[in-house]
């Protein structure tokens, strides 16, 4: 099942990642993540861009009856108030 585009969207800005620097760090072109990104991607690249979401820290959440789509990640731990502190905010 493939997430929502706009999630793939979601999942490259919470690594705080361009297209280009995704591309480069994941082997996948950067025509395929743009087109990931606005629905026009196949299943099989939509699931390669998903897999190295994954082994950067990036979860898709699928669907449940009483929720939709989510993602969770696994190096976003700190609260608002910890978080802008260690970015020097």
């Amino acid at each position: 099942m493939r997430p929502p585009p706009r999630l793939l969207v979601a999942a490259r800005l919470l690594l705080g990642q361009t297209q280009a620097e995704v591309a480069a760090d994941s082997g996948i072109s950067p025509k395929t993540i743009f087109k990931a990104e606005n629905g026009t991607a196949g299943i099989v690249s939509v699931e390669k861009l998903m897999r190295h979401y994954s082994a950067k820290g990036v979860s898709f959440i699928k669907p449940a009856p009483e929720s939709g789509w989510g993602i969770q990640t696994d190096f976003l731990v700190n609260d608002y108030d910890t978080e802008s502190a260690a970015l020097g905010q």
